[in-house]
This record gives structure tokens, sequence and C-alpha cells, in this order.
């Protein structure tokens, strides 16, 4: 994703008719922090980094349960494991 480049907007709020939209410019923070732009990541959207964070300590998350086998169905109760 170039994030110089602005695509079509699907924020529910300016379908509303709104102008604020919290998670506008949310895909091109993410964008500039990859690239190493924090300053242009920051002036896209505030929480991209934390976006990023949250996103990375879930992908953390989940790996660490499928390779410790600590994952469970939902649905059982007797705590079989998948």
């Amino acid at each position: 994703m170039d994030p110089m480049t602005k695509g079509t907007s699907f924020c529910f709020f300016e379908l509303l008719g709104i102008s604020f939209c919290p998670g506008e410019g949310l895909g091109h923070s993410i964008s500039w922090l990859f690239r190493g732009e924090l300053s242009y990541a920051l002036q896209a959207n505030l929480f991209g980094p934390v976006a990023v964070i949250i996103l990375s300590l879930r992908i953390i998350q989940i790996w660490k349960d499928l390779y410790t086998n600590t994952t469970t169905q939902i649905g059982h109760t007797d705590g079989r494991s998948l």
C-alpha cells in the first residue's frame, strides 16, 4: 500500500454525513510505520502505532497458545484440547 495515495473511504461516519472518522488514515498510519516513518504515521492517525502493538500482541498470544496446546474448543466443558 502506498501511503501517498488516497482511496475510497468506507467510513460509516462519513456515509452518515459526519466529517469526523476515527479510523481515517489508520491504514496509511500502519503503512508509514512499517516504512519506519513514525512522524508520518502519527500524522496520519494517532492510533496506528497503538493498533500495530495490539495486533502484534494478539498474534503472539495466539501463536503461544497454538504451540503450547493450551487452547480449548468453545463449548467443551471437560477441558479437552483441540
